[in-house]
């Protein structure tokens, strides 16, 4: 539960000794920094009020509404708001992704220092968890980042893919955190997720059906499942062509066919799934792409192979540099950097119809 205005969360003893200390400490700057300005002030001229940590309107001000002093400092009060606010359960995902806005409104107000400014609070007021709340920070800045660029084109979906897609999109940037973080969602995907899954996952084992009759029993699951309307909307969006290419039975399959009869194969459930003409002619041509792209990487592969067998180092790396070029053109140091990290990209699993 939130800390609201006039509550406190302490959690541990330890954590009560640690506010107590803080919040003492900023006391008593405060105090210093008052009767510095009392004493400093003449009859004949003004004292400036006292500057804020923010702007005005402040962002991150107290629970009683009252805004940070400069006197003091602004890592230390903000550590302090933060510990009452959020020290009770700042181990949990959920919670410490509560420090996004406050650090987003930090950045605002103050952009050219808000970055170390929010590292020192933490660090101050949550030593044990600031490399997980950095992190979750730098995840949902890239989340957030994300959301701005598709934006229009998200707002342009149907329900059901669009939550697929932004799903999609949180379990690759957070993983299990996903769940932790929106777990308070209710959301129309996550109703009924758990029932399409069950039958996908018996689709995925039934390589001895026919691919027409697994992409029937797929459409009449999500029939079931979604609802005719947003079955349709489901089709069309791509999002259930997606789930029928994935399946194991469907890959074993188009994997065992000649490369015509298996584009033939793949444009027919296309078509099963209600894709128009065009879309279909348009995704065959990037299918074709694709093989060619496939049957290029498998030449260089084994040719790599070859080379990795009978040179080393620098011998090695040079015929390396020349062969990627003979292969992939101006993205050969793209390839030449994967490899540094240790990443093959034509060692993956081929995936008709999808890669």
């Amino acid at each position: 539960m939130p800390a609201t205005a006039g509550t406190r969360f302490y959690g541990t003893e330890p954590m009560k000794r640690k506010l107590v200390l803080l919040t003492t400490t900023t006391l008593c700057a405060a105090i210093i920094g008052t009767v510095y300005l009392n004493l400093r002030s003449a009859p004949e001229a003004s004292v400036p009020a006292a500057r804020t940590v923010f702007a005005d309107p402040a962002p991150g001000v107290r629970p009683d509404g009252q805004t940070l002093l400069s006197a003091s400092d602004p890592a230390l009060e903000l550590a302090v708001l933060w510990l009452e606010r959020f020290g009770e359960s700042i181990h949990e995902a959920a919670t410490q992704a509560r420090l996004y806005p406050e650090r987003q409104a930090l950045l605002e107000a103050r952009p050219r220092d808000g970055k170390p400014l929010f590292q020192r609070a933490v660090e101050t007021a949550f030593p044990d968890h600031v490399d997980g709340i950095l992190s979750l920070m730098t995840s949902l800045d890239h989340y957030h980042d994300w959301l701005d660029l598709n934006e229009l084109r998200l707002q342009a979906l149907p329900p059901m893919p669009r939550e697929v897609e932004i799903w999609q999109q949180r379990d690759a940037l957070f993983g299990a955190l996903a769940s932790e973080i929106w777990g308070d969602e209710t959301s129309y995907l996550e109703e009924r997720s758990d029932a399409f899954q069950r039958h996908l996952a018996e689709l995925d084992q039934s390589a001895h059906l026919p691919l027409p009759e697994l992409a029937h029993q797929l459409q009449t699951s999500a029939r079931e499942v979604y609802g005719s309307d947003l079955n349709q909307q489901f089709a069309g969006s791509g999002a259930l062509g997606h789930a029928l290419l994935s399946l194991t039975s469907v890959q074993s399959q188009l994997a065992g066919l000649p490369a015509d009869e298996r584009q033939a194969a793949i444009d027919g459930l296309r078509q099963q799934l209600g894709y128009s003409d065009l879309a279909i002619e348009r995704m065959a041509d990037q299918d074709r792409a694709n093989e060619e792209k496939w049957q290029n990487g498998y030449r260089y592969m084994a040719q790599r192979q070859a080379l990795a067998q009978r040179l080393a180092g620098d011998e090695l790396n040079n015929a390396l540099e020349s062969l990627r070029e003979e292969h992939f053109g101006i993205a050969a140091p793209t390839i030449a950097r994967e490899e540094e990290e240790g990443f093959y990209r034509f060692e993956r699993p081929r995936r008709y119809g999808l890669n």
